[in-house]
């Protein structure tokens, strides 16, 4: 939970920094921090669908636990 709560605030500093670079005309800057950006957004993606998975499997796992009551 922290890893994403690190790579959103991430994302979101480098989100000011394009849009600093944009201001500023700065294209090496842009290309840079634009890919870094998709960087971020790639991997923030992959642990949300492996955080989902993994939690649909332990419910499938425990499933019938929940039904011997």
């Amino acid at each position: 939970m922290k890893k994403k709560a690190e790579l959103i605030t991430k994302i979101s500093l480098l989100k000011q920094k394009i849009d600093q670079c944009l201001d500023a005309r700065d294209r090496e800057g842009f290309i840079q921090l634009s890919y870094e950006l998709k960087v971020c957004q790639r991997y923030l993606s992959t642990l949300m669908k492996n955080q989902e998975s993994t939690l649909q499997g332990r419910i499938e796992k425990n499933r019938d636990k929940f039904y011997h009551l």
